[in-house]
C-alpha cells in the first residue's frame, strides 16, 4: 500500500515548506556552498602559513591571525548549520557576522609532545652521541 505525500505530511505533523521558499533556499545553498569552499581554502592557507611561521620563528602565529581564523571557522560552521537545516537564520551578509563560537584555547606552557606523552630527551641523547 502506497502513501501519498499529502497523507505522509499530515501523519508526521510537520508543516509544509512553500516551494518558492525551497527554491530560494536552493539558490542560497549553492551560493553558501561556494562561499564555504572558499573559506575552507582560506583557512587551509592560514593553517599552512601558521605552521611554517611557527617552524621558522619557534613562536605561534600572532593573535590577529588566530582571531581572524577563529571568526572564519565560526562563519563556516554557521554556513554548515544553515545548509543542513539545523539553523534557519541566513548567514552573513544577510545577518551579522558571527562571533567566535569558542575563545582561543592556547597555553604557551603546554607542549603537544607532553600532551601525547612523547619524551624527546631520549632522541636528543642519541643525536648528541652521534655528534661526538
Amino acid at each position: 500500500m502506497s502513501m501519498t505525500t499529502a497523507t505522509y505530511a499530515s501523519q508526521t505533523q510537520e508543516p509544509e515548506i512553500d516551494r518558492r521558499d525551497t527554491g530560494l533556499r536552493i539558490g542560497l545553498a549553492i551560493l553558501f556552498a561556494i562561499v564555504a569552499s572558499v573559506l575552507d581554502t582560506i583557512i587551509g592557507i592560514a593553517v599552512v602559513f601558521g605552521l611554517v611561521w611557527t617552524f621558522i620563528t619557534r613562536r605561534p602565529p600572532n593573535e590577529g591571525l588566530r582571531g581572524a581564523t577563529n571568526r572564519l571557522i565560526s562563519f563556516d560552521y554557521r554556513i554548515a548549520r544553515y545548509l543542513t537545516y539545523n539553523e534557519q537564520r541566513i548567514p552573513f551578509p544577510f545577518s551579522d557576522f558571527p562571533d567566535p563560537i569558542e575563545e582561543p584555547d592556547w597555553d604557551f606552557d603546554v607542549r603537544e609532545s607532553d600532551e601525547l606523552g612523547i619524551d624527546w630527551s631520549e632522541e636528543n641523547e642519541d643525536d648528541d652521541e652521534l655528534r661526538g
